[in-house]
């Protein structure tokens, strides 16, 4: 499974770099949020109910895993050695002689 986020910025020549790279990583940060929650109610054994807490997340071995290859970035969570949300991939270009 291969969950890929999406993000356009509107015009905004009135920003700052920074500006566009807190409000990129805040939107990354949402979306990431609303797939794993989604997948730990759905997909973990026992589903998790009520709450999120850490210790839920421990009891049912639950981790994220994370994978750099070069400018590809991908995360996913798993359950004792098995995939339960989609992969999240994150990919980088250089362009335009940077």
């Amino acid at each position: 499974m291969l969950e890929k986020l999406n993000f356009d910025l509107p015009e905004m020549t009135s920003l700052t770099i920074a500006a566009v790279v807190s409000r990129f990583i805040q939107e990354q940060q949402k979306k990431e949020e609303e797939i794993f929650t989604t997948s730990l109610r759905t997909m973990a054994e026992p589903t998790i109910k009520g709450e999120i807490t850490k210790g839920k997340i421990r009891w049912r071995g639950i981790r994220i895993v994370q994978q750099n290859d070069g400018f590809k970035y991908t995360k996913w969570l798993e359950q004792r050695g098995k995939q339960i949300s989609p992969k999240i991939v994150f990919e980088g270009t250089i362009g335009n002689g940077l």
